[in-house]
């Protein structure tokens, strides 16, 4: 045995302990771990009816903003043509009386204006009479300008009643969507113990294989350090996929995601095998089918590595017993071990 392979097989045996350190002895692990992923799975099913949930309430929200500030934009109009049309009132009534002297004037001489104003009580009512029927059109000009405020005034208040209805409408669906969210982080909490729970129980798994997987595939059953290097891939597609593979890690796990900021597991395979220039189906399963099958001992760099039956799971091979992952829900793109549970084949790309 090589002092690499020494040294690694420690660091395996000191991750090993520490995380089995960290989990609750299981009599079964399997059994447990498929309880585990079954609570896991009903989590992200409750997630998904919170998503679908959360995406409604966001359209809902939308248009009642929309309607809301429609509503805010006619009152505005509203109360800006109330504004004018009391100033043309107003404007009106002051200049009432100067037209009606002004009338009387130019209809009259100033040898009658003198009479007049010597009169007597009798002239007078004649001299009011006259002024009250020069008024008479500008007037009724004056009620139509009222009657139209009335009418304003009607409007805006019914409008200022729609727009507290619509504002109270968006206050109730905005309420509505932050109980979802808020109900949303609950379960992403439950889920990321569950998800601890799973790691934990898959670290049991793969020490109680370890011996077995060591004993059969060598050295590529130890595991990864970044310090260690790793062969180079074959190929210049498989070269360039594998890079582009290294660039995603730290990138979040998102269900049917396909990059370039998150991804799920054939995303993932699928995304750098087509920055390579190789176009894969969006699919663990259709993955494997356009793949030629290589046993695990001949894995090169940049082949793809399936999981359980039928597959629904794959990564894509560096070397050295690793692949680059994007796991589950929680989790980042990142190395992990190849030999974990469900390991089912290899395929290789092209």
């Amino acid at each position: 045995m090589n002092l690499f392979t020494s040294r690694s097989l420690l660091a395996a045996g000191l991750l090993a302990a520490l995380l089995l350190s960290a989990v609750p002895a299981a009599a079964d692990p399997a059994s447990s771990l498929a309880g585990a992923r079954a609570e896991a799975a009903a989590i992200n099913a409750r997630l998904n009816a919170l998503d679908a949930q959360m995406a409604r309430l966001d359209e809902q929200l939308d248009q009642a903003m929309a309607r809301a500030s429609a509503l805010q934009a006619k009152v505005d109009a509203t109360r800006a043509a109330v504004t004018a049309a009391r100033d043309e009132v107003d404007a009106k009534r002051s200049a009432l009386k100067d037209e009606a002297v002004t009338a009387y004037m130019q209809g009259g001489n100033v040898a009658g204006i003198v009479q007049i104003m010597e009169s007597t009580q009798q002239q007078a009512d004649l001299r009011q009479g006259y002024l009250s029927n020069v008024a008479d059109a500008q007037q009724g000009a004056i009620d139509g300008l009222h009657a139209a405020l009335v009418e304003l005034d009607r409007q805006e208040a019914a409008l200022t009643q729609q727009e507290g209805a619509a504002q109270a409408a968006v206050n109730e669906v905005r309420s509505a969507r932050n109980a979802s969210a808020g109900a949303a982080a609950e379960e992403q909490a439950q889920l990321a113990r569950v998800n601890g729970q799973v790691a934990g129980l898959l670290a049991q798994i793969q020490q109680q294989q370890a011996s077995s997987y060591a004993a059969r595939y060598g050295a590529r059953a130890v595991s990864y350090s970044a310090s260690d290097s790793l062969p180079p891939p074959t190929g210049p597609a498989a070269s360039e996929a594998v890079q582009w593979a290294q660039r995603q890690l730290g990138k979040p796990y998102v269900y049917g995601a396909a990059g370039p900021d998150s991804f799920d597991c054939s995303g993932l395979t699928m995304y750098v095998w087509g920055r390579a220039g190789v176009g894969l189906p969006h699919s663990a399963a259709g993955q494997w089918d356009d793949t030629t099958r290589v046993p695990i001992s001949d894995l090169q760099p940049g082949d793809l590595v399936f999981y359980y039956t039928p597959v629904d799971h794959v990564g894509i091979y560096v070397g050295g017993g690793q692949m680059i992952v994007a796991d589950h829900t929680g989790t980042v793109v990142s190395y992990a071990s190849i030999y974990r549970d469900g390991l089912d084949g290899g395929g290789r790309v092209g």
